[in-house]
């Protein structure tokens, strides 16, 4: 009697260690399976990089992660159709479900046809414009022709310099800066034309500063910056930019000469060297030469080091010839120990100059255009836009790509990848 009492007891304690265990499956097993799947939720998502990289395999990792894709297409001469060309979110940057990532795809390289309808030419001519004093003055206020504050025209009233901008941007002209110009990095949309702008002598109305405000300076809107930063609000596919090239005296306001000089480089223009002094060239001798060269790239070098370009404007030109002894040591010499290399030269000139890409392009001996008005004649801003409509630089739109015509392809001279039509 007592063994069965002890099996049913044992029996009895069994089945409650069953149930204990029933019930502790019943309620540890969901909590276990809501961990994994969260853990699962928790997943972290990282961004790859997908440019090169076809579309599909982007869109089938995107539905795969609950994310949301926003395309957009362009030509391309560097990929494939339906290859990224590019993305807004950087490799591995973290994402979560619902994102959306931004892409452009390749539709592959432009049609010929969009290149003749364009009339792209990219071994056209580019107008380097010189300019000189901006005098905050109307037309009607000179006696001289147009928008010229003195008789020779290198001087010119605000309202011309206005009047100049609007033609260049309705004629569907960019601008681009010097130093890309030089080194062949032209990036203008397709079916406009680079232009650039210079201007000589460092003078006070090129650059006015009215005074500081909260340690920024107050430009006088009626200086050569004041109207170029004008025009950059007004048309934002402008680009606009300038090279300023100075002299010893800087911008003629001691005060903040460092803080223009900055201040342009800061916002997208460049200084470059006109020499110390403004000498002729023709009437000094080898040592006079590097004093007036390596002088002032001293004195950027000492406010803007390394953040200046290594290009000469000429005063009035000279020595105007390559051959010239003086020519030489512009681009390369020493002086007071201190050794200095000019990558290109400007002259005064008075007419477009060759596409980087032409065979015949002398980035050392550069003509401009005297941004002057003489009634459509001797080489004026009138004159020069008119023999422009029938030779200048149109481009294909792609950086990375020289597109010219079929007949001057034995003028070409460049490294880039050339299409022919």
């Amino acid at each position: 009697m007592t063994k069965r009492r002890k099996i049913k007891k044992k029996n009895v304690s069994i089945g409650i260690l069953i149930l204990l265990l029933a019930v502790l499956l019943i309620f540890f097993l969901p909590i276990e399976n809501k961990q994994v799947k969260n853990k699962q939720n928790k997943e972290e998502i990282i961004m790859s990089n997908y440019v090169g990289k076809d579309y599909e395999e982007l869109k089938t990792w995107a539905e795969k992660n609950e994310l949301t894709i926003e395309s957009e297409s362009e030509y391309s001469s560097e990929y494939k159709e339906n290859i990224i060309i590019s993305q807004n979110i950087e490799e591995n940057t973290k994402l979560k479900k619902k994102d959306k990532i931004k892409v452009v795809i390749s539709k592959g390289e432009i049609p010929v046809s969009i290149y003749k309808d364009n009339n792209v030419d990219e071994l056209g001519n580019v107008p380097i414009m010189m300019y000189h004093g901006i005098h905050n003055m109307k037309n009607s206020e000179t006696p001289n022709t147009g928008g010229n504050v003195d008789v020779d025209g290198y001087n010119r009233t605000t309202e011309a310099f206005r009047k100049d901008l609007e033609f260049y941007y309705q004629n569907n002209y960019r601008m681009i800066r010097l130093v890309d110009y030089i080194h062949g990095k032209i990036d203008v949309e397709l079916g406009k034309s680079p232009i650039i702008l210079t201007f000589d002598d460092g003078k006070e109305n090129n650059f006015k500063v009215l005074g500081k405000k909260d340690g920024k300076l107050e430009i006088d809107p009626n200086c050569a910056v004041g109207i170029l930063e004008e025009f950059k609000n007004k048309y934002k596919d402008f680009n606009v930019t300038a090279t300023f090239f100075v002299n010893g005296g800087l911008f003629q306001q001691e005060e903040y000469d460092t803080d223009i000089l900055n201040w342009l480089v800061d916002n997208g223009y460049d200084v470059g060297n006109h020499t110390l002094t403004h000498p002729d060239f023709t009437k000094i001798g080898a040592e006079t030469t590097q004093k007036e060269v390596g002088t002032m790239y001293q004195k950027l070098d000492n406010i803007l080091k390394d953040k200046y370009v290594h290009i000469i404007a000429m005063p009035f030109g000279s020595p105007y010839r390559k051959d010239h002894p003086n020519f030489n040591l512009m681009l390369k010499g020493t002086y007071e120990g201190n050794s200095y290399e000019t990558e290109s030269m400007l002259r005064v000139g008075w007419e477009a100059e060759l596409s980087p890409f032409n065979k015949e392009f002398d980035k050392t001996f550069l003509k401009r255009i005297r941004a002057y008005d003489h009634n459509g004649t001797e080489c004026d801003i009138e004159m020069n836009f008119n023999i422009l409509k029938n030779n200048r630089y149109i481009s294909d739109g792609d950086p990375n790509l020289v597109v010219i015509k079929e007949k001057d392809k034995d003028n070409i001279n460049t490294d880039i990848k050339v299409r022919a039509y």
